[in-house]
Order: C-alpha cells, then sequence, then structure tokens
C-alpha cells in the first residue's frame, strides 16, 4: 500500500476517534443545565406524588376534628387505632420498593399513586370504626410500596454530592402538604357547615382524587433511566448518563439500577452504622408520624375552635418547608450530615420541651403554640439527612437498597409509640407526649456524633487523594469549559 494511502488512512481514523472523544466531553455549562432540567421536570413531579400521599395519609388529623370521631363514634383509643393500622401495613409491606427493579419505575409510580389515590377517596365512605381500619391498613400497603424506595431512584439520577438537596426537596413536600392540608381543610370545613355532606367526608375526597388523575400523567412523564428522560435533548441523555461515570470506580456510583448481590446484602445487614442510621430515624418517626395528625386536636385542646384550629396548624409547617430546603442546600454544599442532624434533633428536642414546661406551669397556649415551629422545622430536617445519610454511605444499588430498607423497617417502629402519645386523658397539656417527643430528640443528637466519629475511625475512610484518569474522553466524564479532565476519587469515602 502506498505511504501516501497508508497516511491518509490513519488520519481518517484519528479524525473519527478525535471527533467520537469530543462528542463524549461536556461542559460544566452542560452539566448544570440538565440538573436543572432533572430539579425542574424530575424531583418537583416526585415531590408532587410525595406531597399528595403525605396528604392522603396525615389528613385524618384534620378529619378527627371536623366531625370523624363525632359521626363513627369513635374512642380515642379506637383513633389510635385507625392511626396504627396503616403503620401496620406499611411496615409489613416494605420489602415492596424492590419491585423498582422488577418493573420499569414509571410504570410502577403510576400505579401506586392510583390505588392509594383510589383508597384515600373511599375513607369518605367509612361508616363504622372497622371499615376505617380497613382503609387505612390498604393505604399503608400502597404508600409503603411507593415512598421507601423512591431515594434510591433519585440516587440513579444524581451524584453522591447532589443527593441531599434533591431528597430535601423530596421531603420537604410533607411539611408543605401539611400545611396544605391544614388549610384546605378550614376551607372545607366552613364549606361543610351548609352542606349535606359532612366536611370529614369532603376532605377524603376533594384531597384523595387528585392522586388518581395524577397517576395517569406520573405514567408518561417519569423518565425510567437518566437517558431516558423526555424532556432532555440527545445530547443531554448522553451527558446526564456520562456524568455519573465518574462516580462508578470503586462503588461511588452504580448505575445499573437492576444489579442484585447477596453478598452486598448480607454485608449491609451486618454493618452496625446501618442500625445506628435505623435507631435515629426510629426515633425522629416518634414525632414524625404524631404531630400531623394529632396536632389540630392539640390545638383545639389549647382553647381554640375546630375551624381555628385547621387554620393555627399550617403556618409551623409552611416554616419547616423552608427551613428543610436551606437545611438540604447547606448540607450538600458543605458535604456535612452528622453537624445538621445533631443541631435539629436539638432544635427540635428544644421546642419540645418549651412545650412540655409550659404545659407543666399552664403557661399560656401561645407558648406550647410557639413551641411546635422548632419541633416541626428540627425533625423534618433531620429525617431529611437521614435518608440521604444511609444513601451516601453505601457504595453499590444493592446495599442502599438494603440500607433503606433496614432504616425503613426499623424506623417505622416509631409510629407504633407516636400514634399512642396524646390519648385524650393526657389534654390540654399533653406533658407525657411532648416530654417523651423531647427524649427521642436527644437520642438523635448523641448518635449522630456517635455515628461520625465511627465513620471517622473507619479504615476505609481514609481521604485519598484525587488523581487525574487519563482515558478516551468517555471516561474522563466531567470537563470544564476548556475540555480538561477533572480528577475523581481513586477509593469510596464516607460522608460525615
Amino acid at each position: 500500500m502506498p505511504d501516501g494511502a497508508g497516511k491518509s488512512e490513519l488520519d481518517s481514523i484519528s479524525v473519527q476517534g478525535l471527533q467520537r472523544q469530543r462528542s463524549l466531553q461536556y461542559t460544566l455549562e452542560e452539566e448544570r443545565l440538565v440538573l436543572r432540567k432533572f430539579d425542574r421536570h424530575l424531583v418537583l413531579f416526585i415531590a408532587l406524588l410525595y406531597m399528595l400521599g403525605f396528604l392522603d395519609r396525615s389528613n385524618i388529623g384534620n378529619a378527627k376534628i371536623a366531625g370523624l370521631s363525632d359521626d363513627l363514634d369513635l374512642s380515642s383509643s379506637q383513633y389510635e387505632w385507625t392511626l396504627r393500622s396503616f403503620y401496620i401495613t406499611y411496615i409489613l409491606f416494605e420489602w415492596m420498593p424492590v419491585l423498582y427493579t422488577v418493573l420499569t419505575p414509571s410504570t410502577y409510580i403510576a400505579s401506586c399513586v392510583a390505588v392509594w389515590g383510589i383508597i384515600a377517596s373511599l375513607q369518605a365512605l367509612a361508616t363504622s370504626y372497622v371499615s376505617l381500619c380497613i382503609l387505612r391498613a390498604l393505604l399503608g400497603i400502597s404508600e409503603a410500596a411507593f415512598s421507601p424506595g423512591v431515594p434510591v431512584f433519585l440516587a440513579t439520577f444524581y451524584k453522591r454530592d447532589e443527593l441531599a438537596y434533591r431528597i430535601g426537596l423530596f421531603i420537604s413536600s410533607a411539611p408543605l402538604a401539611t400545611s396544605f392540608a391544614s388549610s384546605l381543610a378550614w376551607l372545607i370545613t366552613k364549606l361543610g357547615q351548609q352542606s349535606p355532606i359532612a366536611a370529614w367526608r369532603m376532605l377524603f375526597i376533594v384531597e384523595g382524587f387528585p392522586s388518581v388523575i395524577i397517576s395517569v400523567f406520573a405514567f408518561y412523564y417519569i423518565p425510567d433511566t437518566p437517558g431516558a428522560a423526555r424532556y432532555l435533548t440527545k445530547r443531554e441523555r448522553k451527558v446526564a448518563e456520562l456524568r455519573l461515570r465518574q462516580e462508578e470506580t470503586k462503588g461511588q456510583h452504580e448505575t445499573s439500577g437492576k444489579t442484585f448481590r447477596w453478598k452486598e446484602i448480607c454485608e449491609t445487614l451486618k454493618d452496625p452504622k446501618c442500625y445506628l442510621t435505623a435507631t435515629m430515624f426510629c426515633s425522629c418517626n416518634v414525632a414524625f408520624s404524631s404531630l400531623p395528625v394529632f396536632l389540630p386536636t392539640i390545638i383545639e385542646d389549647m382553647g381554640y375552635s375546630a375551624l381555628r384550629s385547621q387554620a393555627l396548624s399550617a403556618p409551623p409547617y409552611l416554616i419547616a418547608f423552608i427551613v428543610v430546603l436551606v437545611t438540604a442546600y447547606y448540607s450538600d454544599k458543605y458535604q456535612n450530615r452528622s453537624f445538621f442532624v445533631c443541631f435539629h434533633a436539638l432544635l427540635a428536642a428544644g421546642g419540645y420541651a418549651m412545650i412540655t414546661i409550659a404545659g407543666i406551669f399552664k403557661a399560656s397556649a401561645m407558648w406550647r403554640y410557639w413551641g411546635v415551629y422548632p419541633a416541626a422545622s428540627g425533625f423534618f430536617s433531620a429525617v431529611t439527612l437521614l435518608i440521604t445519610w444511609t444513601i451516601n454511605n453505601q457504595d453499590s444499588n444493592t446495599k442502599k437498597g438494603t440500607g433503606v430498607a433496614i432504616l425503613n423497617i426499623i424506623g417505622q417502629l416509631g409510629p407504633f409509640i407516636g400514634t399512642a402519645l396524646y390519648p385524650e386523658a393526657d389534654s390540654p397539656y399533653y406533658i407525657r407526649g411532648m416530654a417523651t417527643c423531647t427524649i427521642f430528640m436527644l437520642v438523635v443528637a448523641g448518635l449522630s456524633l456517635l455515628l461520625r466519629t465511627i465513620l471517622q475511625n473507619e479504615k476505609t475512610v481514609r481521604d485519598t487523594p484525587y488523581i487525574t484518569i487519563q482515558g478516551n474522553g468517555e471516561l474522563d466524564g466531567l470537563v470544564d469549559g476548556e475540555c480538561k479532565s477533572v480528577a475523581r476519587p481513586k477509593t469510596f469515602r464516607y460522608i460525615l
């Protein structure tokens, strides 16, 4: 072959290789654009679904003072068991998020939302304590299939150092839902005074049926993988996949969501750190599960009318919504979970202590009401970071899924305590319940510092220096505006 022809062929191959390498590189601005689109389209939509779910599980507290207990002739003990029936099935069926890896996420999530929307609406037809308990139990199954698996699902779209803020957006919809539920309950209760339909029945219908409608959109709108998002261009889909490959070395990130390894499950089950996080989550859930369903009653027992109690229940959760977002943002920015968890646990403990002391000294109702603000902001923020912390410190999808399962199975034992904290016999001050929540939040603060110490002492968490990876462009992953490779860590490192 003539030298000229060989040189020409080599030049052609070099040009093709260079073009391929450039096509596999992307700028920081392109990455930011992909992130913004995922935040707007994916996270906010998932947050909307979670808000609807949390609305449907917690609006029974508003329904109670809107006439539910009177119409169904529920005793204090029977009301507590209607709450427990939800959490019993929620715990028993927390294995169901494994179906995220069996069915496509869009189909699975849409099905969950449609089912819980129908069941939540059917609560309006309850005619007895038994029928209400059955419906609450079915609601627990449908929500257990969705909520526990969402953080792991989001982890397939975001890097570890981006996750807390996104889970914050997701979890912050819980206080927003409670705030919205209280505002809507105020309106429905007011309209129900002139309606032939009982206000609490209207409340279940108005707040439950929208989930059925939204489930149709969920089927078409939720992408199954980063590269399947309809709202991304072809190049943006490639960027969405490539940017996660930075964390694929030694378990920083794993994009193959279908991987299932028994060895890693056993390793996670034997990891004491998982049980520490789960114990903190359980302690937080004592407050997380009880305050939203009891706060309207607690405020009513402070001397306010049922209508005004619905209205006063909203502001603490609106403030908590803002605090959760700010906390998650700075936790990601400083790559720290322990200090933020500790601070917010102490904040919640301070709020509950304030309510407890005000009750002991029979202080003005306003003192007790103001204590709700730091309490709600504290435990909602702590819950958000504990979920993120669990995912951050597992180096594969199998371990993340197992860690979240442990977190939820142990963590959901908290509601069994929480739903029994505010019997009518303790009204109007509920000193025992408030003091119990104070203690549990102090436990969270102490355990968060203990877990930080354990993580610091782990041999595998040594901060290895960042190194530059040489490659063909595809493995270089993130590049800056001048297309220079960015270094990445050699080993998995815990986030403290």
